[in-house]
Parts: C-alpha cells; sequence; structure tokens
C-alpha cells in the first residue's frame, strides 16, 4: 500500500507552502520509501510511496502525462494488467512503463470516467485534468482501499487516512457520533456509512467515483455493484471443485506478486488453511523468494484446537513460521510490543483488532511488505443461518429434515440445535405471511429498553440520536425473500458491515507498520463466484464452506478440514493488556471519562470497572477496554 493525499481550491488562490506536506508527513508509516508532492496554483498532489511489486521500484509519483495535463496519485495494485496493455495498445496508446500506475493513468487518458470499470484489483487514486479542470477520484470494486475526503465552501481535500485531514485549517476533528453510538451498541447500523469516524470526513464508498470541478462543482456516481443472476451450472462436484480452483487460484496467484518475499497471517482457520493450500499449489510463483507465516498460538497448544490447526498447516515450514504465544507474549513480540500497539493509536475499531495489529508489527520487523490474509472469507462464503427454510420453499423436505440432522452435528452455528426445532423455525421463516413476521416484531419491541441493556452508552446520548427508536424502524423492514437468497447476501457482503469494513480496520494496522495487507477471499472474482453458487456447494450435511472443504481434502490434515468452532486466541490481546496496565487503565478511567461524559454512562463504567477489580470477569474486562480506548481516542 502506499497513501495519496491532495487538495483543491475554489477560490483561485495558490497553495500555501507547507500544506499538502502536512497531510503526507502524518501518513508516512503508509509509504515510507519517498513521499514527493506536486503543486500547480490551486491543485496540490501528494504521495507515500511503499514499493511492493517489481514494477514499482521505478515508479513516481505525483505520476505526469506526457502533454503535461493529466497527473495521478496512486495507491494500489493491479491484476488484469496484461489485458490493460492490449487494449490501451489497440487504442494507440505508447506505453512508457508497465507499472500499475502508468497503466491506470493511460486507461483514464482513453476512457475517462468509465477508466474505474476496466481496472481490477484493489485501488484507490486520483488524477488531476488540466483541460477538464478537476479532480477524478475512484475507489476499487469492494473498498479494499480507502479514499477519504472533506469538502467546504473553500475547498476539497482528500487522503488515504481519515486522521489526516483535520491538519487542514478548518477540518473539525470531533468525532461523528453516530459512529461513537455504533461502537457504543454494536447492534445499532441505521448510519451514514459514507460518513467516517470524524464530523468533517467522508469516504468514497466502494465502487464510487467523483468529480470536482474547480469551481466547487462536486459529482458522484457508482460504476459497479453486485447483481444476482442465473445460478451457475455444474456437471459434478469436480466440476465445481475445477473452477473454484481456476478462480481462487488466480486470486492468490495475483496477489503473490512481490519484489520481496511473502507472508502470510495465519490462523488455525478454513479461511487463511486455504490460501496456503493454494500457495503451496502454486511453486513458480514462489522461485527466488520465500514463504513466511506469522501465528498466534496458545502457551498450551495441546489444550487448544486452534493452535494445533496453525501447528499442522505451518509444521514443515520450519524457521519460516513465526509464533507468538498467549498470553504469556514469549516468541516473535513480547509484552512491551502488546502495550505500545494496544496504547498508542487508540481507535474504536483498530484497537479492536490487536492480533492482527501485531502480526503486521511482526511481519514488518522480519523485513516483509506483503501479508495475505483471509479476513473475508465468512461474508464471501455466507450462507444465513435460514439456509434450511430454502429447501422447504423449494419442496425439498426430505433433504431439508436431513439437512436439520446434518447441522445438529456439523455446523459452526447450528451444532447442538436440536433438528425438530430447526425444523419448525425453518418452517416458520419459509411460510408465515410477512404481515405476521411484522406484528411478531412489532411484539418484540414493546421490549425496546432492551436494546440497549448490555450498553454502557449515556442514555441522554441515545436519546438524542433517536437511537432506540431507529433500531426498532430497522427492525420492522421486512426480511429478504427466501426466492432471492443471492439478495440476502449481497446485503451480507454490503456496507455498513460488509467486505469494506472488514478490510478499512486491517489497513489502517498495516499501514502503522508499513505492510500490505492483501486478501484473496476479498477478489471480485471469488465474491461473484460465491455469489453466484448453488446452495448445495455452499453448505451441505450441515457442514458450512463445503466447497473449500472438499476441494483441499489432499492437502490440508482433517482437523483443519472438519473443524467445529471458531476459537479464537485475539481476546488475550486485549485482556493481558487489561491487566498488565491497571494504574495506566485507572489514571484514563480516572481523569478522561469526562472526555466522553456525553457518550459513556460514567457510573455504569465505574460499577464495572469495580467488578473487574474484584472478579476480573471477561465481559467486564472487555467493558473496560472499550471504554479507556473510546476516551482515549476523543481526547
Amino acid at each position: 500500500m502506499s497513501a495519496i493525499a491532495g487538495i483543491i481550491r475554489f477560490d483561485g488562490a495558490p497553495i500555501e507552502p507547507g500544506v499538502i506536506e502536512k497531510l503526507t508527513r502524518v501518513m508516512k508509516s503508509r509509504g515510507p520509501d519517498a513521499q514527493t508532492h506536486w503543486v500547480q496554483g490551486s491543485v496540490a498532489m501528494g504521495h507515500c510511496m511503499l514499493r511492493t511489486t517489481p514494477e514499482s521500484l521505478e515508479e513516481r509519483m505525483p505520476l505526469v502525462s506526457q502533454d503535461k495535463n493529466l497527473v495521478l496519485v496512486w495507491d494500489g495494485r493491479l491484476d488484469n494488467r496484461e489485458e490493460l496493455q492490449r487494449d490501451l495498445y489497440s487504442a494507440g496508446v505508447v506505453l512508457r512503463d508497465i507499472s500499475d500506475a502508468e497503466l491506470s493513468l493511460q486507461c483514464y487518458a482513453v476512457w475517462g470516467k468509465d477508466c474505474p470499470k476496466r481496472l481490477l484489483g484493489d485501488f484507490a487514486f486520483a488524477i488531476w485534468d488540466s483541460k477538464k479542470s478537476q479532480l477524478f477520484c475512484a475507489r476499487d470494486h469492494v473498498g479494499a482501499r480507502p479514499i477519504y475526503y472533506t469538502l467546504n465552501d473553500r475547498f476539497f481535500a482528500f487522503a488515504s487516512e481519515d486522521e489526516a485531514l483535520p491538519n487542514l485549517p478548518g477540518v473539525s476533528s470531533q468525532p461523528n457520533e453516530e459512529r461513537v453510538a455504533y461502537a457504543l451498541v454494536q447492534t445499532f447500523d441505521d448510519f451514514d456509512y459514507a460518513h467516517s469516524w470524524l464530523e468533517d470526513v467522508w469516504s468514497l464508498t466502494p465502487a464510487q467515483y467523483m468529480t470536482i470541478s474547480i469551481d466547487g462543482t462536486v459529482k458522484k456516481s457508482t460504476y459497479w455493484k453486485l447483481e444476482p443472476r442465473e445460478e451457475a451450472q455444474y456437471a459434478s462436484d469436480e466440476e465445481c471443485q475445477e473452477a473454484f480452483l481456476k478462480v481462487f487460484g488466480e486470486a492468490v496467484r495475483c496477489r503473490m506478486r512481490s519484489k520481496d518475499n511473502i507472508s502470510a497471517m495465519m490462523s488455525g482457520g478454513l479461511d487463511s488453511a486455504s490460501i496456503l493450500a493454494m500457495v503451496k499449489r502454486l511453486p513458480q510463483e514462489l522461485v527466488d523468494k520465500q514463504f513466511h507465516t506469522f501465528s498466534t498460538i496458545s502457551d498450551d497448544p495441546e489444550t487448544c484446537i486452534e493452535s494445533q490447526c496453525i501447528l499442522s498447516l505451518t509444521g514443515d515450514l520450519g524457521n519460516n513460521a513465526h509464533y507468538v504465544s498467549v498470553p504469556s507474549f514469549t516468541g516473535m513480540l513480547d509484552l512491551q510490543d502488546l502495550i505500545k500497539t494496544g496504547w498508542s493509536n487508540p481507535h474504536p475499531v483498530d484497537s479492536s483488532i490487536l492480533l492482527p495489529a501485531m502480526m503486521c508489527l511482526a511481519a514488518s520487523r522480519h523485513g516483509h511488505r506483503v501479508m495475505l490474509h483471509g479476513v473475508c472469507g465468512d461474508l464471501t462464503m455466507h450462507v444465513p443461518h435460514r439456509y434450511i427454510a430454502w429447501w422447504l420453499k423449494t419442496g425439498a423436505w426430505k433433504h431439508a429434515w436431513h439437512e436439520c440432522q446434518a447441522a445438529n452435528r456439523n455446523n459452526t452455528y447450528l451444532q447442538g440445535v436440536s433438528p425438530l426445532l430447526l425444523l419448525l423455525k425453518s418452517i416458520w421463516f419459509a411460510y408465515s405471511p410477512r404481515e405476521v413476521k411484522r406484528l411478531v416484531r412489532r411484539l418484540r419491541n414493546l421490549k425496546a429498553p432492551s436494546l440497549l441493556s448490555n450498553s454502557l452508552i449515556n442514555r441522554d446520548f441515545a436519546k438524542s440520536l433517536q437511537l432506540v427508536e431507529r433500531m426498532q424502524a430497522k427492525e420492522q423492514k421486512a426480511p429478504p425473500t427466501l426466492s432471492d437468497i443471492q439478495r440476502d447476501h449481497i446485503r451480507v457482503l454490503s456496507p455498513p458491515h460488509g467486505i469494506a469494513s472488514s478490510l478499512s480496520g486491517y489497513d489502517r494496522v498495516a499501514g502503522r507498520n508499513g505492510v500490505e495487507l492483501r486478501d484473496p477471499w476479498g477478489d471480485r472474482r471469488v465474491i461473484e463466484f460465491f455469489l453466484h453458487l448453488p446452495l448445495k456447494y455452499k453448505i451441505r450435511d450441515g457442514w458450512t464452506k463445503y466447497l473449500v472443504r472438499t476441494t483441499f481434502g489432499k492437502d490440508l490434515a482433517p482437523e483443519v478440514r472438519w473443524r467445529l468452532g471458531k476459537e479464537h486466541l485475539g481476546w488475550n490481546y486485549y485482556f493481558r493488556l487489561i491487566d498488565e496496565c491497571k494504574d495506566f487503565v485507572s489514571r484514563t478511567l480516572e481523569y478522561g471519562l469526562a472526555t466522553v461524559a456525553n457518550y459513556v454512562d460514567v457510573r455504569a463504567v465505574r460499577e464495572q470497572y469495580v467488578k473487574y477489580c474484584n472478579a476480573k470477569g471477561d465481559a467486564e474486562r472487555e467493558s473496560i477496554f472499550d471504554a479507556v480506548i473510546l476516551a482515549l481516542w476523543v481526547k
């Protein structure tokens, strides 16, 4: 990853010296190789370079076209380079080089605002078009790379990090209160996803571009979206497996394009395991390179299935497999690393993903710039818990009953639930009239206070945002129709909780360590493949991710392929951090809560702290951690 930034003034006045440098300076960790700038009159562009691909070694940013009319800043990786080169040659373009930046610049020169449609990969970029006197900004299809902006009557500015923009005059660093409410009540999601965590900062949403003219005219448009269509048809399981290997293999191969060694954040789950299996099937991509893994395991791996799976996956990598043991924090990272990572950059989202943040730190220390991971796997292979109702709706009652029995044994989320109860719930969802469902929802809403009962949110703050009423209204909306299971999948993949949300926090914590994260499960082609995959390949005999479990039968040990449960070691990071820093936590709660008194119930936080001091319960530690992080971030 790199970082991009830019400013365009609407009053025609020249950009003041040092202003664009303020933006790139605070994003230097994303692009430590070079921070460069271009200024002309009332327009300025900035770039922080992280060189990760062979083609990027000679890149210079901002990139100016031969006729001097276009200036590009680029953060990304293109995966359809050969196709673009061919199309550009056919259009009569003479390429100066074959870097991703040059290809993208020439694509805009030829196809203008239709350029992003032709690009495949992870990207965010901006182009100043002097002929049109306008700035063009675009974000990739799934939102893997960010682009934030602020807009007022004097100027428009953008950056790869939202917290860079308040360095500009007149841009507030006040928090966006709806996002704060979301941090405190995570079932609340009735907010504008495009509005960042800061009041004056917004973001381009996935597959969106915008133009900003020198007179202040701003236009936004969406160039692509996921669409339901007829399910793909396969003559056999083997044919489906071959199709999956083709698309997933290409996604992994594209993400292995690197100038240096390649690493992976390795858990014991199926998503990262399948990436490792695919990497081992692509030895040609590792010529002159080494593959490393970075993992968190338990101090007592014999009693931890997560650790056993990780060791099974990485045991043959020798010294290229790196571990930190928790909760002792011994191995590739230590307790001081945890303390520094945990408190130095507080953020309501980023601080909740300490495990990937620490893995990026470890990878950076070992000289890695590219790290594969699989955070999007659950979303890409999503199957609703009510999937059995779909079989009922299609008349496959015998198969539905079989799935009820199998889900009781094998389903990660439904294991142990009575088959009869599963059947009755499925019948209810499949056949009860929509109006009856709405009536039941209304009756549930009579218990509205319970929506906030487990939250530390200040009730006056919740009331000012009409939080309960908004949550009730959203709850009342009709559920997706069973006849359109693909639309349900699209809803899960989309903001506010979808692919882009999963990737954004990972992007930020990686950027602080100069590491570029790449997720094959977030590849547009892989997402579309699973969206249009018949249900029988997504889940069978109760097993979620059935296609992946069977495709990699020869690559993965049975305990990995047929693992039940989702044991996670990340909680060790928060709990050890809280226990180790009691004095710091105590001081923050004593003096820092005033900063967030408008947002949190101070009395409830202190009661939780007393409970923690007396019993050290997990729930109390989690609440205390959230309150401390929010106070530090707002301050």
